[in-house]
């Protein structure tokens, strides 16, 4: 389905600013918008990727001394999102797709209201195995941004580490996904993705990299997980309604 490209800017634009503040935002909240707009998973994967990638890049490259992420990422989560999108490609019923993008959101925002802090131990204990989940939740929902943050939150205190952490292990997921991309051969990226990108780099450079440095933690949590509910029971019920 081919969405007007002026639709496409806007939605983007929003979720820049987001992604700009957050670290995330971009696939965490555009993935189910354009699910709800009626778009197929490639085909909003491949809308959002590339200004997912050129802000991970930018996020990652300017707070580079904060940058921890350690091997295990490329062990564990990078293969599980090639898995993972592989899967999600060849999954023909977009409402099975809908749906299980919808419960995983509202499971990602459930772990949130209970209390990040609450994992923080079980976490570093599974490590390795957080790191599996964490790519292949991504892989088939492009909600592993909403697991990172509770991983970095559980590591870090600092909201420039967890942000600069965040957008650098989301770069690596983002570059994963696109050679998943093209490696099934999707034409779900073009020239008009470079326009994108442009938008993308303007709303970080305007208003995303100042409201930063305004942002409250509890603030920042409580809009993320808000978001998340919202979305979860728009992709989740009225698909589920339907079917039954």
């Amino acid at each position: 389905m081919d969405l007007n490209p002026s639709l496409v800017l806007i939605v983007i634009a929003l979720f820049s600013v987001i992604q700009s503040i957050f670290g995330v935002g971009l696939l965490v909240f555009g993935t189910p918008t354009f699910l709800l707009l009626g778009v197929s998973y490639p085909e909003a994967v491949g809308y959002l990727l590339p200004s997912s990638l050129i802000l991970s890049t930018i996020q990652s490259y300017v707070y580079r001394e904060k940058v921890r992420i350690g091997r295990g990422v490329f062990l564990y989560s990078i293969p599980s999102v090639f898995v993972g999108m592989s899967l999600m490609i060849n999954t023909k019923q977009q409402s099975i797709v809908t749906m299980l993008i919808g419960a995983i959101i509202l499971l990602l925002a459930l772990l949130r209201i209970i209390g990040i802090e609450r994992f923080s131990e079980k976490i570093k204990i599974y490590g390795r195995g957080s790191l599996i989940i964490t790519g292949f939740v991504h892989g088939v929902s492009n909600q592993g941004g909403a697991l990172l943050t509770i991983l970095m939150g559980s590591l870090y205190s600092d909201k420039e580490k967890i942000r600069t952490n965040i957008a650098f292990a989301y770069l690596l997921f983002g570059l994963s996904q696109l050679a998943v991309l093209l490696w099934f051969g999707t034409d779900t990226i073009g020239p008009m993705s470079i326009l994108y990108g442009c938008v993308t780099v303007v709303m970080y450079m305007l208003l995303g990299k100042n409201l930063f440095q305004y942002l409250n933690m509890n603030t920042f949590n409580l809009v993320f997980t808000t978001f998340m509910t919202i979305y979860g029971f728009l992709l989740l019920f009225p698909t589920l309604l339907r079917i039954l």
